[in-house]
């Protein structure tokens, strides 16, 4: 499960979105469900938005994150807000924009350029040990960073484009995948099957566990 941010906790101002039943919510608020990528202090993660205006927003995250922590948020076309923590509220936040911006147009812009073409996934750098199976054994490799969908190690093993393998990690267990492509010593794969958000962050919540010792 997501890692919990405690009881509510911070004040909110009146436009920035709120938890879920407080009356006070700005009808300027819109409902989304998208995934964004959630850059901090402590390094960068995913998040799902899910009200936005033009002053803030509310997210669900899976790092802990306190009332006052600075935060950029960056959508699939590479758009970023930058604000800070107003209110902490089990796996919720609250995040005020720096200043006002035009978030719904982003994300209106984003659906058009997302028809007719691929958007690529938010992508985080992960910077975690895992291991490359294939048919003739066992390889070391680094996870230098990952999105939902794929990601991009490090390996001395070289790999054919369009060829399969396994990547194996802490909290994430194997998973099978497509090598897209290979150079300098990296390779890039496309999973199989890509992970959910909640499997992405009981992965990242795991690894972060076995990192620092808490458990």
């Amino acid at each position: 499960m997501p890692a919990t941010l405690g009881s509510r906790s911070g004040g909110a101002e009146p436009d920035v979105a709120r938890p879920a039943g407080d009356q006070r919510a700005d009808v300027r608020h819109r409902t989304v469900l998208q995934v964004a990528k959630l850059v901090t202090e402590r390094g960068d993660e995913l998040c799902i938005l899910r009200n936005v205006s033009a002053g803030g927003l509310r997210a669900e995250v899976y790092c802990h994150l306190s009332v006052g922590d600075r935060v950029q948020l960056e959508l699939r076309t590479g758009r970023g807000m930058r604000g800070r923590v107003v209110w902490t509220s089990g796996s919720s936040i609250g995040v005020e924009f720096d200043r006002k911006v035009p978030i719904l147009s982003y994300l209106a812009h984003q659906a058009m350029q997302e028809l007719g073409r691929r958007v690529r996934a938010p992508r985080v750098r992960i910077g975690e040990p895992g291991i490359l199976r294939v048919p003739e054994g066992d390889f070391p490799a680094d996870i230098v960073d990952a999105s939902q969908g794929g990601m991009r190690l490090r390996t001395n093993r070289a790999l054919s484009p369009g060829g399969t393998c396994k990547v194996v990690a802490e909290g994430l267990g194997e998973r099978g995948a497509l090598v897209r492509w290979c150079r300098d010593g990296q390779i890039g794969l496309q999973l199989k099957r890509p992970l959910c958000f909640h499997e992405f962050a009981q992965w990242r919540s795991k690894e972060k566990s076995l990192r620092t010792g808490v458990h």
